[in-house]
């Protein structure tokens, strides 16, 4: 009982700690990934405009429809490892910049908006994507530093890698670096 009654005191500390901890971290964060791709910008646009096609290059995917359109906008539901979300499409100037936006509500632990540019250089598309988002609870606050703030972006941006057949490494910007 005594050994119980201690490691229970113990778990009911490391959620403390983990809790003070992310009340202490920002509720909102900017980040951005960038890689180089040898295919040409249209190619890749044709990619990432296609939100239908993505759960056939992208495996976190499991689906991806289009949703009942949102203040005037395209929507579309995507079931992305067993969660579904809703994103909004804000602005688009084909080849390259694309505006995506979780859809949330008062209820919602976290969201955020995507910025997707792509630019044409000599040797193919540099694709970058910051992501300016917000956390709610100050433990998905620890799970998402604990996971990477990057890693939601690095893993479209290898995904976008392998469609085109290249391995990429996403390049982690600083604010005002390409941003």
């Amino acid at each position: 009982m005594r050994i119980l009654k201690k490691l229970l005191i113990v778990l009911v500390l490391i959620v403390a700690a983990v809790f003070v901890a992310g009340l202490s971290m920002p509720k909102t964060h900017k980040a951005s990934s960038r890689v180089q791709l040898t295919a040409s910008r249209d190619s890749v646009w044709a990619v990432l405009r296609n939100f239908g096609e993505y759960p056939k290059w992208h495996p976190d995917f499991k689906s991806s429809v289009r949703g009942e359109r949102r203040e005037g906008r395209e929507v579309w539901v995507q079931d992305v490892n067993g969660m579904t979300m809703s994103i909004m499409v804000l602005e688009i100037q084909p080849p390259s910049f694309l505006v995506t936006e979780v859809v949330t509500d008062e209820k919602s632990q976290w969201g955020g908006i995507w910025t997707h540019e792509l630019v044409a250089n000599g040797t193919g598309t540099e694709v970058t994507i910051t992501e300016e988002g917000w956390v709610k609870s100050p433990f998905f606050r620890v799970m998402m530093k604990l996971m990477g703030t990057h890693s939601t972006m690095d893993g479209v941006l290898r995904n976008l890698g392998a469609k085109f057949g290249e391995q990429v490494t996403p390049e982690h910007l600083k604010a005002g670096d390409g941003e």
